[in-house]
């Protein structure tokens, strides 16, 4: 981004008149114009200086709790700033950077970083010139394809204080932004007691703006990177003392040599788009059974699965018969077997409030209010004595996806209004430290009972008959 432009947007967002920022900068109205418009640029000399006094001005007017959400959408990727300093230092950053660009665009339109690479040292630098960068590919307005290729250490505590705090906000998600991440499965062993969930938040967070494709990888890829095919390289390191360091690589044909050596490496795809598994189930009807050796250890229900759906109410949606049989023929296992049965509070009041019952790789079926208590008193046929005790409700907050899991492998379903995704773990860690995490944390769980049940019924009965009467 141009500084004219980033600073326009700045003067918009803070609400403030040109002349005020012009004459705190000691400039007068017309020679802000001039940069305003591309006409002059501050002398380089000067760069440092009339970034930090700008983004002083700024983060004076713009600094509040979640400030960051004023910045979208000219910073998809971003953070929170816990201080008005690191608001300033990130605006600082950003305004230098959009100076840089200018600068080289003046040198014969070749610029300078285009065959060098530099470093940054420091979490603190790292965070600013990570957002700022990609947030920059992502929003330039050119026909370049963008396409991501990562081993980011995003669970790693060593760069906890830069990935565990960065936020993707808006990503062009309408445009299918690939982002393929790639996984060694030792990487799964947790290093912390939330590390499985941390997990599935990331996935779930990435998926909502991004095309997340996860590759499963058993050789070494050497230190963490973010590749933005044919744009940048950003590799990461940590000193001796601990402190991380980035490299910042725009060197054209190091980034081919780069990107033909890693997808040479022996990768396996491990996630698949609701058209591809329904391609799949028509090409081989078994997969699902094989799959799970017919028997599923675990489900965790963190949206509204629609287990009690009946076939008479999937005639309506356009998809081979052989899909829907698989898909009933799994929900019936699971209600029927020795399943360990796993759901959350959330999941259950959003179905209450909205009647969506998703049926993965089928769609949603949305249930009117008057049918939604006959809906789930359906599953008073598959309580038993022997199967209560495999039934668990937890109180707590959890990503919106749902978790199968059967010997050695475990599914992780996400979808939204545009899509659905599937990734396919062959491993039983996520399993294992799921079912830690809910049973050994402070999570609140609920065993679950005949009376819990009915009383859980009772009140949504009574929720419907007051906003029955209320709507009268």
């Amino acid at each position: 981004m141009k500084i004219g432009l980033l600073l326009e947007k700045l003067i918009d967002t803070a609400q403030t008149t040109k002349t005020d920022f012009a004459l705190n900068m000691n400039m007068t109205p017309s020679g802000l114009s001039k940069i305003l418009k591309g006409a002059r640029l501050p002398f380089i000399k000067e760069k440092r200086s009339f970034s930090r006094q700008a983004a002083a001005y700024f983060a004076e007017s713009l600094y509040s709790y979640c400030c960051y959400l004023k910045f979208l959408p000219l910073f998809p990727v971003i953070y929170d700033f816990s201080s008005k300093y690191e608001l300033e230092m990130f605006l600082s950053c950003a305004l230098e950077y959009a100076l840089d660009k200018d600068y080289e665009d003046e040198n014969d339109g070749n610029p300078v970083l285009s065959d060098r690479e530099a470093s940054f040292l420091g979490s603190k630098n790292i965070i600013n010139l990570f957002c700022v960068l990609v947030s920059d590919h992502i929003t330039s307005k050119n026909d370049i394809p963008l396409e991501f290729f990562s081993t980011l250490p995003l669970m790693d505590p060593l760069y906890f204080d830069i990935f565990q705090r960065i936020k993707i906000t808006d990503t062009k998600k309408q445009d299918n932004v690939p982002f393929n991440h790639f996984i060694h499965m030792s990487c799964l062993e947790p290093s912390g007691p939330d590390y499985h969930l941390s997990t599935l938040t990331a996935i779930a967070k990435a998926q909502k703006h991004l095309d997340l494709n996860l590759w499963e990888i058993n050789e070494e890829t050497g230190s963490p990177f973010l590749l933005l095919k044919d744009q940048f390289l950003m590799l990461f390191c940590i000193q001796l003392d601990g402190t991380p360091l980035m490299t910042f690589i725009t060197q054209k044909s190091y980034l081919t040599t780069f990107y033909n050596s890693l997808i040479r490496k022996k990768i396996r795809k491990i996630s698949y788009d609701g058209n591809e598994a329904r391609a799949a189930l028509i090409k081989d009807p078994s997969l699902l059974s094989r799959l799970t050796n017919g028997a599923v250890d675990a489900v965790y229900n963190f949206i509204s699965i629609g287990y009690l759906i009946h076939e008479n109410e999937l005639k309506e949606i356009d998809i081979d018969t052989g899909i829907k049989k698989a898909i009933l023929n799994l929900f019936h296992g699971i209600l029927t077997e020795e399943t360990e049965f796993y759901v959350n509070i959330d999941a259950m009041i959003g179905f209450q409030s909205s009647g969506h019952a998703i049926i993965p790789l089928l769609g949603t079926i949305d249930i009117p209010p008057e049918k939604r208590i006959p809906y789930l008193k359906r599953f008073d046929s598959y309580i038993h004595k022997d199967k209560i005790n495999h039934i668990r409700v937890v109180n707590s907050e959890f990503p919106k996806v749902a978790v199968l899991c059967a010997k050695e492998m475990s599914i992780i379903y996400l979808t939204d209004d545009d899509s659905e995704k599937i990734h396919y773990f062959k491993t039983d860690i996520i399993n294992n430290h799921l079912k830690t995490v809910i049973t050994e944390s402070n999570m609140k769980l609920v065993h679950f009972s005949v009376d819990l049940w009915n009383s859980f019924l009772a009140e949504m009965s009574k929720d419907f008959r007051n906003v029955s009467h209320s709507n009268t």
